[in-house]
């Protein structure tokens, strides 16, 4: 019997979940972004992921004055161009220690708090989780304390990758094919054997963090726009427990975005990897 890893669907599948009125979501997010005061740094792994964004500042170095520059500007969020996924795991853990340290050092020292984005490849390709686990690392060293969680999120609408009831698939016309089951699997350096994001998680992590421990969230849960239990959700994460957030549509994420606004100005710190 074939199980949901090996399970291909009719893309029609993603306009079955419940329907949101989008206008409804932005306004309260909207309103939820105006007392979040964070610089937002997202660390791109490859010079594709700049291309999905404009007006925003991409730096191509990471020495502390460059990520100075960043915090000092107008702009919410800005970019470092790290292109580890062509590096080593030795270049790679070199390149982002230092990051980690610059970027806290300098928060402190500006005291302007931030949140941070690791980007890379929505088919599931990437330094995992040794990018992650760095900055985990580093930051603690610097601050004293870590993140409580990591959000994994490889939802990419315009490329055709979707994550329902916790398994990432990649469109290939009119069909989800898992991706596990796709030649971006296959990758000499980056490969993986399964499509469900928690398995895959604990595959990755070889064993460190259980599928059957993370925390899940799903579209049916997020559109019925509990944000407070969601929030609530997010505040008893610890110990960087994984958060594996389900989405067939931007909406998705602007409905989590409220409840994680609603977790951070709590006291929670939460990592991304992201698409």
């Amino acid at each position: 019997m074939q199980n949901d890893n090996d399970r291909i669907l009719d893309a029609k599948i993603i306009s079955s979940f419940p329907a949101v009125n989008e206008e409804i979501v932005d306004a309260v997010l909207n309103k939820e972004l105006k007392e979040f005061h964070r610089k937002i740094i997202v660390l791109d792994d490859d010079p594709t992921g700049v291309q999905t964004v404009h007006g925003i500042f991409v730096y191509t170095d990471w020495k502390k004055e460059t990520v100075r520059r960043g915090f000092d500007e107008k702009n919410d969020m800005f970019y470092i161009l790290t292109n580890s996924r062509s590096f080593s795991e030795e270049k790679t853990a070199l390149v982002y220690g230092d990051i980690a340290r610059n970027i806290e050092e300098v928060s402190r020292e500006t005291g302007k708090p931030y949140v941070l984005v690791s980007r890379s490849d929505s088919t599931l390709r990437g330094h995992y989780p040794l990018e992650t686990n760095i900055l985990q690392k580093e930051i603690r060293a610097v601050s004293g304390a870590g993140f409580d969680g990591e959000i994994i999120v490889p939802f990419f609408q315009e490329g055709g990758r979707y994550t329902l009831r916790n398994i990432h698939y990649v469109k290939e016309k009119n069909r989800l094919v898992p991706a596990a089951m796709t030649e971006f699997a296959k990758d000499k350096t980056f490969g993986y054997a399964s499509s469900h994001l928690g398995e895959w998680c604990e595959e990755k992590t070889k064993g460190a963090y259980r599928a059957k421990d993370l925390v899940y969230l799903s579209i049916e849960e997020l559109r019925q726009f509990d944000y407070e239990g969601i929030a609530r959700k997010l505040d008893r994460v610890q110990g960087f427990q994984k958060i594996i957030v389900n989405a067939a549509d931007y909406v998705d994420l602007k409905i989590f975005m409220i409840a994680f606004v609603k977790s951070v100005l709590s006291g929670k710190r939460f990592l991304f990897r992201s698409a």
